[in-house]
């Protein structure tokens, strides 16, 4: 009998699965000891210490910023950004029979950005760092509604029963639930240390966030996790306010504050990050436009180019940041 008032510690009960199985679940690989529940980021470091990256990873690892090694913190941090991708772009492809409970998960990239090239097989090598496959698969083509021909890059991963416990310990989802329409369960981040949860919202960024050329700002779309996302942000003391946009709660910051974090990651290097960079860098004129400013804005104008394509242009050629509104003004 426990002595009065003393709180005894809460036992987790855990379970076995494995991260890899073969087909018709014979064969296991290495199996791992993961808990019923994530309370505390604690619980997490406990399986990431038992994932093992898969060898040709380890390889490519140091090409991309990462340890070289592949050490426990390289897979944290990789895990941290994959989780972030998860809630954000990827869609999910669960799996529930007698033999196991698994998932697999699917990457959809326009091919109007090249980078998303590089985008894509850096979430394929953070999936790798813990232990799952995912690999670049022929890409997607569709006529949408609007009659816009839609070409995307696509990766796809294994069917694991690792992804399954990922989807539903750590962001608490459970069968029927979707991260598009269900805020996740995922309080265990508030105590996560501000790395991990600097590169989960970097792959949350790079996956549902945009930057503003009309106002130079960045938005997150953060529906429907609106409160969790706020207070990983008010730990990282970035400053933004909420704004709903298309009926969807969306955070706002400036360029600077999203740069000093980064909110976009810089090992990832997505279109929107490197657009990010350029846009704080530029040079900005306050006063009257220099007359060599002046005439290749109206020439570009004068060629019924669209204001989008007018800033991305001279922030190109000349590293001078201008807005829409200067353009209507011309």
């Amino acid at each position: 009998m426990k002595p009065f008032g003393e709180t005894l510690p809460r036992v987790s009960r855990t379970t076995t699965i494995f991260v890899t199985r073969k087909r018709q679940g014979v064969g296991h690989g290495r199996p791992i000891s993961v808990p019923d529940s994530i309370q505390t980021y604690v619980d997490l470091r406990e399986v990431i210490s038992q994932l093992e990256p898969i060898e040709i990873v380890v390889s490519q690892s140091g090409s991309y910023g990462f340890d070289k090694n592949a050490g426990m913190s390289a897979r944290t941090l990789a895990f941290a950004y994959f989780l972030g991708v998860m809630l954000g772009d990827m869609s999910k492809r669960p799996s529930r029979s007698e033999i196991c409970r698994s998932m697999s998960v699917m990457l959809k990239l326009s091919q109007r950005h090249r980078s998303n090239l590089r985008f894509g097989s850096f979430v394929a090598l953070c999936a790798g760092m813990i232990g799952i496959r995912m690999k670049r698969i022929k890409d997607h083509f569709e006529v949408l509604s609007s009659g816009y021909h839609y070409h995307a890059f696509v990766w796809l991963s294994q069917s694991s029963e690792l992804l399954m416990w990922i989807f539903e310990k750590c962001l608490g989802l459970r069968a029927g639930e979707t991260t598009t329409r269900n805020p996740i369960r995922g309080n265990w981040l508030l105590s996560a240390p501000v790395k991990f949860q600097a590169w989960f919202l970097q792959g949350l960024a790079d996956s549902d966030g945009y930057v503003d050329l009309n106002k130079h700002e960045i938005g997150i779309v953060v529906e429907p996790n609106r409160n969790l996302i706020a207070k990983i942000l008010d730990r990282l003391r970035v400053r933004f306010r909420h704004s709903r946009i298309k009926g969807q709660s969306t955070f706002l910051m400036s360029l600077n504050e999203g740069f000093r974090l980064p909110i976009f990651s810089p090992f990832a290097r997505t279109h929107k990050f490197e657009l990010m960079k350029k846009l704080v860098k530029a040079r900005r004129f306050r006063g009257p436009w220099p007359r060599w400013l002046r005439h290749d804005v109206d020439r570009l104008v004068s060629l019924g180019k669209p204001s989008g394509e007018v800033i991305l242009t001279i922030l190109d050629k000349h590293n001078v940041a201008i807005r829409s509104q200067h353009i209507r003004q011309r």
